[in-house]
């Protein structure tokens, strides 16, 4: 059954970071937006990233400040701003897992002069940690500790408040088939047992890995989306408290951020080189060099009784030549359709931006109908049904 035709200036399809600030900033210059998700909030990139508000040092490690970095040098003080509730939106409810991140070298005879250098190109600057004031997992780092002031934000607190600021806006369904037209796009929306129709002034897709099945529903051919894979490492029991970078050479090999608090059990998530080297090799595999290489690269840290697990965390991006990572947010405009992909969770403000530059307020704002469903937040994956192993102590490296 079919019922319902919404008028909107836009609908958005895709509730991971950047369909939400999108609706907000759509929300905020006056357009009427729908936002629909056909699982949960975040579900896929936003809920297994490691949080890190990115100012562009990981990849000035050499000392050269490249197109990459300087594309996110501003994000940390734009989103301080909002988690401080000094910008819109306001998102001074966030729960963080950290406000800095350390950086600190692979072996006592790394440097990190590259690090000290970049920071002259950089707004977000790293600063010498003084031995007693560091975290107590580097408390044995026998080479300098830096300290940079990228936040780690908690992904799924980051979903639940920006859910709940539109929880109006937001409809758990599918869109099934669209159709352009001069003035507007007649999307068709599988709710359930029914179907709505609404006539969008643009069809907004932001989902990610998603985007390209979405591009073929409504016809547009060019192929404008690569995945490259990761596969991110878990760890979990009495670990300490860390979040930060370990660099090996010029390249930031382990990340590691604390996930989850529960007295003295915790979550860490392990990415970095680790994952890209993991996303070809097995599950046991990239587990025996995690285990290996963070005994290495944290001395001192006991792993004892530590379970491990991986998942797949494949980022989609906008197609560039060799397949290299974009340096910026991308959006295709073609007709009214738009696809977006922000590249990091940093930039997905930037993203929005663009998106909300392009689509001008018409229609008044209309709530979604009181008995649509909405959806949740996504379940981080150290909840989902993992298989948890005991690493062997005598991984090789």
């Amino acid at each position: 059954m079919s019922d319902q035709l919404a008028q909107l200036d836009a609908l958005i399809v895709g509730g991971g970071i950047s369909g939400l600030l999108t609706l907000e900033a759509l929300h905020a210059k006056g357009c009427s937006a729908w936002l629909v998700e056909h699982r949960a909030l975040g579900c896929g990139q936003t809920i297994w990233s490691q949080g890190i508000i990115h100012g562009g040092l990981k990849y000035a490690l050499g000392g050269v400040a490249g197109a990459a970095a300087r594309s996110v040098s501003g994000m940390p003080e734009r989103w301080r701003s909002m988690l401080e509730g000094l910008a819109a939106p306001n998102l001074s409810g966030v729960a963080l897992r950290a406000d800095a991140c350390a950086i600190w070298p692979w072996t006592s005879a790394s440097s990190l002069a590259g690090l000290l250098a970049a920071k002259l190109a950089l707004q977000t600057r790293p600063t010498r940690w003084a031995a007693n004031e560091r975290p107590p997992a580097l408390a044995k780092i026998a080479g300098q500790v830096l300290r940079v002031a990228e936040p780690v934000l908690e992904p799924a607190s980051l979903l639940r408040v920006l859910g709940s600021m539109h929880a109006s806006r937001l409809l758990l369904g599918h869109v099934q088939g669209c159709r352009e037209s001069e003035r507007h796009v007649e999307v068709e929306v599988a709710l359930g047992d029914h179907t709505i129709q609404i006539e969008a002034g643009h069809l907004v897709f932001l989902a990610g890995g998603g985007n390209a099945a979405l591009r073929t529903m409504a016809g547009v051919d060019e192929v404008a989306m690569q995945t490259r894979g990761l596969r991110m490492v878990l760890a979990r029991g009495s670990l300490p408290v860390l979040n930060g970078h370990c660099i090996r050479g010029t390249r930031p090999w382990l990340t590691i951020t604390t996930a989850a608090h529960e007295a003295d059990h915790r979550v860490w998530q392990i990415g970095g080189e680790l994952a890209e080297w993991g996303a070809t090799r097995s599950p046991a595999d990239t587990i025996a060099r995690a285990a290996a290489e963070v005994a290495q690269a944290l001395p001192g840290v006991s792993m004892e009784g530590a379970q491990w697990s991986t998942y797949e965390a494949p980022r989609a991006e906008h197609v560039t030549a060799g397949g290299r990572r974009p340096d910026l947010p991308t959006v295709l405009e073609e007709g009214r359709v738009l696809t977006g992909w922000p590249t990091k969770l940093a930039l997905a403000p930037l993203l929005a931006d663009d998106i909300a530059s392009r689509i001008a307020p018409r229609h008044p704002a209309a709530p979604v109908p009181p008995h649509v469903q909405r959806p949740g937040v996504a379940t981080p994956p150290w909840m989902e049904s993992c298989r948890w192993i005991t690493a062997p102590s005598d991984a090789p490296a």
